[in-house]
């Protein structure tokens, strides 16, 4: 019971989510959105799973500060004091390290769960079994853990870890990160049984990653550092914090600090796991009709209609002939009507959008 109260799980909800446009806004960003049709947004699935993981109290919302009301309404039984508002978007590795100092504050001896809101997790027992065993493994050893998922074929959108190969209870020492590599490189990647996809899951303890930003983003770890141990206060420390957040580097805990880092091991995870980044990950992930159609919509009637993804007013009746691998996303301002797996394109349009009819419609 010692070691739980220990624990705690930080929920990274502070991102904008532009491929799911329009469904995902500026104003309301998918992890408040419920792409899969299941009275939950991705947010509140990944909360409610870490209740399983962490004491309620342990339970922390990193997000934007325009995004406050939106956490307060999906997790209405989340304290205030558990919200961190990021007052800009500056990337993960500033708001990784706010949120660690903040937890400091309350317990020196804090091992962390860093976790993206957005992520599909296919087998929530053995996640928790995983969560629950790098939490006690970080509380043990001096190191930064990232969760690593063996892949099941060549994947371009994720990142991916290469293992030293020496495992031990499931943990192994990284050898190397690569971005999002080609294709042929992702096959071979594959093949060779030594790469994982980075789910982008991180865990350590509060004093392992404080003393790591501390050596390689120096400037603004002295920084919070100054904030966080002289003012006391916590509304005068949220202010200090504003007054200098935006000057914070724009970048990523991945290239700021654990591809860096000479301390970081990856948990081979045992769970089913996928990043929603894309529509066309949201139709390989739902259930489809018998000609795989996917309708989020109360009342569709679909003639010669093939492995669309169909999502519109619950209200609204759609008639739709002969369509084949398409998206159709009707919202209250924005209708859509496009290839599903066609990325380029989608951004295209977007991109578009947004320079012929401005900001109301992003």
């Amino acid at each position: 019971m010692c070691m739980e109260k220990n624990n705690y799980c930080v929920i990274m909800a502070g991102g904008i989510g532009s491929r799911f446009w329009p469904q995902s806004r500026v104003k309301q960003p998918k992890q408040f959105v419920d792409f899969f049709g299941m009275g939950k947004s991705m947010l509140r699935h990944t909360y409610e799973r870490f209740l399983r993981i962490v004491p309620k109290e342990n339970i922390i919302v990193s997000t934007h500060l325009d995004y406050s009301n939106q956490v307060r309404e999906q997790l209405p039984e989340l304290p205030v004091e558990q919200i961190l508002h990021e007052p800009a978007h500056r990337g993960t590795a500033p708001s990784m390290a706010f949120a660690a100092y903040h937890i400091r504050t309350i317990n020196p001896d804090a091992n962390i769960v860093m976790a993206p809101s957005d992520q599909l997790i296919l087998d929530e027992d053995k996640f928790v079994a995983d969560m629950k065993k790098a939490l006690a493994y970080v509380a043990e050893h001096n190191c930064l853990v990232t969760v690593g998922i063996r892949p099941t074929h060549p994947e371009t959108r994720y990142g991916y870890i290469q293992a030293s190969g020496d495992e031990i209870d499931g943990f192994t020492k990284v050898k190397t990160f690569t971005e999002k590599p080609e294709f042929d490189f992702a096959r071979l990647f594959v093949e060779s049984g030594e790469f994982f996809w980075n789910t982008g899951l991180f865990v350590w303890n509060v004093k392992t990653i404080v003393s790591t930003m501390k050596q390689l983003i120096p400037d603004m770890n002295n920084r919070l550092d100054l904030i966080f141990t002289e003012e006391p206060n916590r509304d005068k420390r949220r202010a200090a914090l504003y007054d200098c957040y935006e000057s914070f580097p724009n970048i990523s805990v991945d290239y700021a600090v654990i591809e860096r880092a000479s301390n970081v091991y990856m948990q081979i995870g045992s769970f089913g796991w996928a990043d929603v980044g894309r529509w066309d990950d949201v139709y390989r992930y739902s259930s489809k009709d018998v000609h795989g159609n996917v309708v989020k919509s109360g009342h569709a009637e679909l003639y010669n209609c093939h492995n669309n993804l169909i999502s519109a007013d619950p209200k609204k009746l759609v008639i739709i002939q002969d369509l084949e691998g398409y998206l159709v996303n009707d919202t209250e301002d924005v209708l859509v009507i496009c290839k599903r797996d066609e990325d380029d394109d989608f951004k295209k349009f977007r991109n578009n959008a947004f320079l012929k009819h401005g900001e109301e419609y992003m």
